[in-house]
């Protein structure tokens, strides 16, 4: 699969070395355990802007959908457990997908895949082609 980047990923990094600065907060400090979890303000800016997905029963693929600046990554909070990947929309009109699924568990956020640039076209493809409904945030 082409690995498709982005700077936003370093730039949340920096805004969030600027807020941590701001708070008078260090790598030592308190918001220092919270780290390996990403920047909490992104995750909230992030997930506050989660629109609904529902893929049909007898499908493999949800519709296309568009990264935004709200999120670095694409995550999915599905309401059964369902195995996942993400397939990124070519300039060609076809698709490249991950090699392998993730598990997204029922009603937990998922990161399905990372680092990828704004504006970026995609589908969710599952395993199953059983009707699915829940969120996303790109």
């Amino acid at each position: 699969m082409n690995k498709i980047t982005s700077l936003r990923g370093k730039a949340a990094i920096v805004s969030g070395t600027v807020l941590l600065a701001g708070l008078g907060l260090g790598a030592t400090g308190g918001a220092a355990a919270a780290a390996p979890q990403g920047d909490t303000g992104v995750q909230v800016s992030c997930y506050g802007q989660a629109k609904s997905y529902t893929k049909a029963a007898g499908r493999h693929t949800t519709s296309v959908f568009r990264t935004t600046s709200n999120c670095n990554d694409i995550n999915i909070k599905t309401n059964t457990s369902r195995y996942v990947k993400v397939c990124f929309k070519l300039s060609n009109g076809d698709f490249d997908c991950q090699s392998s699924y993730k598990l997204a568990s029922a009603g937990s956020w998922k990161v399905i895949a990372t680092n990828v640039r704004n504006s970026q076209q995609f589908v969710f493809y599952f395993q199953s082609t059983s009707r699915s409904t829940g969120s996303y945030a790109a």
